[in-house]
């Protein structure tokens, strides 16, 4: 992508950044994808971050270093944490656009081409979100691909805010978006957030977008044609997987959005918290023994909620030590 005088600087003009930590294969998949992508422009590259893996990861890094349809420069970042791996690809970009996406993910050929035309046809905007579609194992249960839950984000990933090209309310997701280097400037990625960072929470990507938010770049930009499908693991398929991300989505809702609810508190968590929480449960109760079905539709609930009270509660408890 051309810089403000018209001309590219010395670095590939697009850069795409992705981290990894012990998933070679899944990888190897979605390196393949970048290397068929059709461009009308060569000037791009790909950042790829080992995190600390301590499987064959180097080793599939390698290969694609020497695959001539890639211009892949392979990092490594030894203290695990997807955002440090991520802010440690950003050392290396100064200019153009960023695009991030995940390790498990499969593009089709026109995905960056798709992203290249509409930074084009949106000038005066700086973030950009593809639709993510979770693609699931052979033989995956079918109460787990039921829309109701599949198009709730923290549970795979979902993002389809609209169905055409436009602007968007609907932050976009972590495994597929892009963002113009110089709205990006000097924000970094909260390390306590995220895969392997100290608060082992969620959202250290939808994070750093609020704060780019706040700082002008708002509303987001939706690219429909730059589809990413998300693959769904095995071990994401039970009722406790679903529940256990649930809980975590609900406590980093409170961790990082901190107090910012008015009203009445009760121990450092609005009263309407609690109360939701109570109510998720008395829904939940009668179906606690129940069918799969039943127990995920308000276990999720339940689970949601009560991870939000458990986040106030320990932001309060942080914000006690910091002033002690």
């Amino acid at each position: 992508m051309p810089n403000e005088s018209g001309s590219c600087a010395p670095n590939p003009c697009v850069t795409v950044i992705l981290a990894t930590h012990n998933r070679a294969r899944s990888l190897e998949a979605t390196l393949e994808c970048l290397a068929g992508q059709k461009m009308r422009v060569q000037d791009w590259r790909v950042l790829a971050v080992d995190n600390a893996s301590t499987d064959d990861t180097a080793t599939v890094l390698a290969r694609f270093q020497h695959d001539s349809r890639l211009d892949l420069e392979a990092l490594h970042e030894p203290r695990p944490g997807k955002p440090r791996a991520l802010n440690r690809a950003l050392e290396r970009v100064d200019h153009g656009l960023v695009v991030f996406i995940d390790d498990d993910v499969d593009l089709g050929p026109h995905w960056l081409q798709a992203y290249l035309d509409a930074v084009e046809r949106w000038p005066d905007h700086s973030i950009f979100g593809g639709p993510i579609i979770p693609v699931f194992p052979p033989n995956a249960p079918a109460w787990v691909q039921d829309q109701r839950y599949v198009r709730q984000s923290p549970m795979f990933a979902y993002y389809a805010p609209r169905e055409d090209e436009g602007l968007t309310t609907g932050v976009p997701l972590g495994p597929n978006m892009a963002i113009r280097r110089t709205a990006i400037g000097e924000h970094r990625f909260d390390e306590r957030l995220g895969p392997g960072g100290t608060h082992r929470l969620m959202g250290d990507e939808t994070e750093f977008e609020y704060r780019l938010a706040r700082t002008g770049y708002y509303p987001y930009v939706f690219v429909p044609s730059a589809r990413a499908e998300h693959r769904v693991r095995v071990e994401q398929l039970s009722v406790e997987a679903v529940w256990a991300r649930a809980y975590l989505w609900g406590r980093s809702m409170a961790l990082t959005h901190g107090r910012t609810s008015r009203g009445l508190y009760l121990l450092g968590v609005p009263l309407r918290y609690w109360y939701g929480a109570l109510r998720a449960w008395l829904r939940y109760a009668p179906f606690a023994l129940g069918p799969q079905h039943f127990r995920l539709k308000y276990g999720w609930q339940w689970q949601v909620r009560a991870g939000r009270v458990r986040g106030y509660l320990d932001s309060r408890a942080s914000s006690r030590e910091s002033v002690e």
